[in-house]
């Protein structure tokens, strides 16, 4: 599967459905389209309608389009996924992930309605949401469990409540969990998307938990309002001082891993991983492009 930019995903709620029509404006990479906790529950049929009416009208042009269902251990969860896959979404995010078989069961059903709508095999991908401490133990099984797995998004809120840490992107019991998702999804070459920070009024803070998150390995974060978007893109994308250093460590070490050795650019040794850092940081330059 291609490399997909996702720097920002923008939560969306499902049952709004002016919200749903403007989403591609917002200018995020992926929209997630919200059918759990955003929506109360006299709402969630509703909400169901909603998206479902959203997929098969609204152009969202380049985004990528992800439905967040309710938990597949719900009749209402179970209703999304047979409703919401049949249609053909990019991705179907999967809430408070804690296991490997459920997300199985996901992967298992939605291959049947592919297969029985005539879709293409494999087209819709399963993002995992990790927001229990039995979730962020078992991240490194769910993020290899099966091939449609394609990123792990962290939910800090059900987390910090669960195990009574704070919700701030410094603190470090939450610092320990985010790094056990990194690791989880990068070591089975999958993204680690980063909670929503949830304050509005906080721009600094927005800027400071993205650079966190970024430092920390995130492909990217979730945001939950429009104005947070352009923050976040800027800080998941290579600055130009990162684009001219990586084009120099390619330009010294040559593009050929296997005849790259080592040299010194600007008075540092360069060798194999920094030509592995480069390319990362010009392949995010123009995927962003």
């Amino acid at each position: 599967m291609p490399a997909i930019l996702r720097r920002s995903l923008l939560y969306v709620p499902g049952d709004r459905e002016a919200m749903l029509a403007k989403a591609p404006q917002r200018g995020a990479d992926g929209l997630i389209l919200n059918l759990e906790d955003a929506v109360a529950a006299i709402y969630k049929e509703l909400a169901r309608e909603t998206v479902a009416r959203a997929l098969q009208t609204v152009d969202f042009g380049p985004a990528e389009v992800i439905v967040r269902i309710n938990g597949l251990e719900t009749d209402t969860g179970y209703r999304d996924l047979l409703a919401i896959a049949a249609l053909g979404p990019h991705a179907i995010l999967l809430p408070k992930t804690r296991s490997v078989e459920e997300v199985r069961f996901a992967a298992w059903t939605i291959g049947r309605l592919e297969s029985l709508h005539g879709a293409a095999a494999d087209a819709i991908a399963i993002m995992c949401m990790i927001e229990s401490a039995a979730g962020v133990l078992a991240a490194a099984e769910i993020a290899a469990c099966h091939p449609r797995v394609t990123a792990l998004v962290f939910g800090a809120a059900d987390f910090c409540a669960e195990i009574g840490c704070t919700p701030a992107a410094d603190d470090l019991a939450l610092l320990h969990a985010l790094n056990q998702v990194v690791l989880a999804a990068r070591a089975a070459g999958i993204d680690a998307i980063d909670a929503p920070h949830m304050r509005l009024d906080d721009p600094a803070g927005l800027a400071r938990g993205a650079e966190i998150a970024r430092n920390l390995g995130f492909a990217g974060k979730s945001a939950i309002h429009p104005a947070q978007i352009a923050a976040i893109n800027a800080a998941f994308s290579p600055t130009t001082e990162q684009i001219i250093w990586a084009r120099r460590v390619i330009e010294a070490l040559g593009d050929d891993e296997a005849r790259a050795g080592a040299t010194l650019l600007d008075n540092q040794l360069i060798e194999t991983p920094h030509l592995r850092r480069a390319r990362r940081i010009l392949a995010a330059d123009r995927r962003a492009a």
